[in-house]
């Protein structure tokens, strides 16, 4: 398959000709979309990555430094790039975003090359961070270093998308990436489900629901009391009931959510007397 690279306005746009013809598109977060030929790659990567590093403002972790750099006097090799990966996973953990992405940086500037797993723990800072145009250039360098982007890589950047208010544009690059031939799983689809409805996009979600097992997908309980929940919020009880009607066909048991949902959409049309008893069936 031959990909063409759809570039975002970022910071100045990144166009690159990866190894294997393979590209992704990237949302337009400035609203255009530019076409650049790959003789200028290396002068636009640079001045991107540029730009990511020196606009960084990050207090580091005086602990986390010094472990860093510990592991730094020991002569690193390449393959210290796995014990960086599991510091750099840790921070992540405990929502040290900032530190992780200066103690990648370093690693970077004492010449050790990141790789995938490294590269897609970076992105996650800043998709966490709202930085979505940052987010976007360590998916250029992803490309840039040969390396296939996975379903973690893709997640992550819908999520992100998701949680920057910017559902449509996550869905668009769903529809983008599937369309491309990548694979997404049950976690990609929960996201993606949960955050078209936390955006009041039900009917969007109820369509998505309806078409994942076509794209291989098995749908769980998640994305069903996602969209459960959303349909109750928006008074469409009877909706709800009959997708609760169809879990049980499929046999996805629901859980506390989704029974919860259901009580909470019977009190708000009223219908108080079934939202008893549906409470003493969850219990």
């Amino acid at each position: 398959m031959s990909f063409s690279l759809l570039t975002y306005g970022v910071a100045g746009a990144i166009s690159l000709s990866p190894p294997n013809n393979l590209c992704l598109p990237i949302p337009n977060f400035s609203h255009r979309r530019f076409n650049f030929q790959a003789h200028s790659n290396s002068q636009q990567v640079a001045s991107s990555n540029s730009q990511l590093h020196h606009n960084l403002l990050v207090n580091v972790d005086d602990d986390a430094d010094s472990s860093f750099n510990g592991m730094l006097d020991i002569n690193p090799t390449p393959s210290s790039v796995f014990q960086f990966g599991k510091m750099l996973g840790s921070l992540v953990r405990n929502k040290q975003f900032h530190t992780a992405i200066s103690l990648s940086h370093q690693m970077e500037l004492n010449g050790i090359q990141p790789n995938l797993y490294t590269l897609n723990i970076l992105l996650n800072c800043f998709c966490q961070l709202g930085q979505l145009n940052f987010a976007f250039s360590v998916l250029a360098k992803i490309i840039k270093l040969g390396y296939q982007p996975n379903t973690v890589t893709l997640t992550t950047l819908m999520k992100g998308m998701c949680l920057s208010g910017q559902v449509n544009k996550a869905l668009d690059f769903h529809d983008e990436v599937i369309a491309k031939g990548f694979q997404l799983n049950q976690i990609s689809y929960g996201i993606l489900i949960d955050g078209l409805c936390k955006k009041g996009e039900t009917t969007a979600a109820l369509e998505l629901l309806t078409r994942i097992e076509s794209l291989m997908v098995e749908p769980n309980v998640v994305m069903y009391s996602a969209v459960i929940h959303s349909l109750c919020k928006d008074k469409l009880v009877s909706d709800a009931f009959h997708l609760y009607s169809e879990m049980i066909v499929k046999k996805i048991y629901p859980d506390v959510v989704t029974y919860t949902s259901l009580i909470y959409g019977l009190c708000i049309v009223g219908q108080f007397k079934e939202a008893l008893g549906r409470r003493g069936e969850k219990s």
